[in-house]
């Protein structure tokens, strides 16, 4: 299969919206890495590591 076809037909394909529980799944997986990254900063400030 030559490169070009292959690059239109990836260009080609149409876009699919989000299903309701892709979306919830993605603001679930933000939102814990970011409360999760904010108790890192606050246990390193407050327990700092001292070599």
């Amino acid at each position: 299969m030559p490169t070009s076809n292959l690059r239109d037909k990836i260009n080609a394909k149409e876009v699919e919206p989000l299903l309701p529980i892709e979306k919830k799944l993605i603001g679930f997986s933000l939102g814990l890495g970011i409360v999760l990254l904010v108790i890192l900063i606050a246990v390193n400030h407050f327990v700092p590591i001292k070599l």
